[in-house]
């Protein structure tokens, strides 16, 4: 954290490693909308963070059996903009894609695209990382 005291500045850093589960993504949304406010994001930015938060979570989990794995989410304050980062550890494929999840994939990325400034989602090594960059002061992407 920084030394000033009362917010973050650039640098500082926040992580959360839990169960990867969507009923514990609420966890989630609620540190990324503390870091938002200590950062000195407004209301709107806030909220826009902490739905963008929760559909970054849920798009790591798209396409896996999430049961045995692990989300971690990175908050780190780049300047005037919250960089987030979720990675799906230890957690196996899950069956074939279905037509249904690869459109509520498509949904969860047009939501995250009016939500912050940029976003993407990569596999490697069978781990899933989505991220996101939020800049304070604009609104929408």
């Amino acid at each position: 954290m920084s030394d000033t005291g009362d917010g973050l500045g650039r640098g500082d850093r926040i992580e959360l490693t839990f169960p990867a589960r969507g009923d514990l993504v609420v966890l989630a949304r609620l540190v990324a909308s503390a870091v938002a406010a200590r950062a000195g994001f407004d209301i709107e930015e806030l909220e826009d963070l902490r739905l963008a938060t929760n559909e970054l979570c849920m798009l790591a989990m798209q396409g896996s059996d999430a049961q045995s794995g692990a989300l971690r989410l990175e908050l780190t304050m780049h300047g005037e903009a919250i960089g987030a980062v979720c990675t799906l550890e230890r957690a196996a494929a899950a069956h074939a894609p279905t037509p249904e999840g690869e459109e509520i994939a498509r949904l969860r990325k047009h939501i995250l695209d009016a939500l912050v400034d940029e976003h993407g989602r990569e596999s490697h090594d069978g781990a899933v990382r989505t991220w996101l960059r939020k800049q304070r002061g604009e609104h929408g992407a």
